[in-house]
């Protein structure tokens, strides 16, 4: 990763320095959420598929990007960094069934774990540095459009999440008996009502992303700057490490987030709206009408 970062770092040092091409800073928000599919084996009655539901979220962003344009000032490369927020929630009623041993018995067993409405809201903020592709469609010398595609590094610098509400039971069916057991706390079973919150169990991922933006000249300095942009997570944001419950280990997993458990194994990222923000050309002429220092020193001299 430091690699990356240093390669993405130095390229946009290197287009700084030469100098030709532009700066843009902007904010702006939209769908920016959490993709999961979470997954339950069964309903709380025993019968049919649990309910497991993840809900997109709104979020926000600041970005910004350093253009530099080749040649006639149509093609080019950029880099930046963008601080994104991304959240979601989560609703959970059904159980699991993890297949376990009984050794003071000496009897196998099915141990459940039970979700009944548990609500679980999460936010996750990322540093995200893309490098991509990008052309210039010029109008006039106060209106053009920049497109852009590329891919993103993105880290997660800080995250969280709040159980808000529902209760988390855990219980052992028996099949040679055909006996549940319940509230039976010596014995690992039982249950609670769970209010907690904390960090979530992520890491370093890569995205996609797409943008276009519409530029208005303020003057022959200043543009500026409404665009459009567009994340996709290609790679999975949770960490590998799993809970995996165990009669005669801590399983009570009432006090961590959805994505330390077996409920959620995959969780991408998204995001999609709306941004607004200033752009200013890095040479001294400007570059809205993408005609190069050396024609314009020409046409002043005519």
């Amino acid at each position: 990763m430091r690699k990356i970062l240093t390669i993405i770092g130095g390229l946009m040092f290197t287009l700084a320095c030469w100098g030709q091409g532009e700066l843009s800073v902007s904010v702006g928000g939209g769908l920016n959420t959490i993709f999961t599919d979470p997954k339950l084996d069964r309903a709380l009655s025993g019968i049919g598929q649990g309910d497991a539901d993840a809900r997109l979220s709104p979020g926000f962003l600041v970005s910004s990007r350093f253009l530099y344009f080749f040649g006639n000032g149509h093609l080019g490369l950029g880099s930046g960094a963008d601080f994104v927020h991304y959240s979601s929630s989560l609703k959970l009623d059904g159980e699991l069934v993890t297949p376990s041993y009984d050794d003071i018995n000496g009897q196998a067993f099915d141990l459940i774990q039970s979700y009944v409405g548990w609500q679980e809201k999460q936010r996750l903020f990322t540093l995200e540095f893309p490098l991509g592709f990008y052309y210039k469609a010029i109008f006039s010398d106060k209106t053009n459009l920049v497109l852009g595609l590329g891919g993103k590094l993105v880290v997660p610098a800080f995250s969280r999440y709040q159980i808000t509400d529902g209760v988390y039971e855990v219980s052992g069916y028996y099949p040679q008996t055909d006996v549940t057991i319940k509230d039976l706390p010596h014995h690992g079973f039982s249950g609670s009502a769970p209010v907690a919150n904390g960090g979530l169990n992520t890491r370093v991922a890569f995205s996609v992303y797409g943008e276009v933006g519409m530029n208005f000249a303020m003057s022959d300095h200043l543009l500026f700057h409404v665009g459009l942009y567009a994340n996709y997570g290609i790679t999975n944001i949770i960490a590998d490490k799993k809970h995996e419950p165990s009669l005669w280990d801590d399983f009570m997993v009432d006090n961590e987030s959805a994505f330390s458990l077996k409920v959620t194994e995959k969780a991408k990222l998204f995001s999609a709206g709306l941004k607004l923000g200033i752009t200013i050309p890095t040479n001294a002429e400007g570059n809205t009408e993408g005609t190069s220092r050396e024609e314009k020193i020409a046409k002043s001299i005519e």
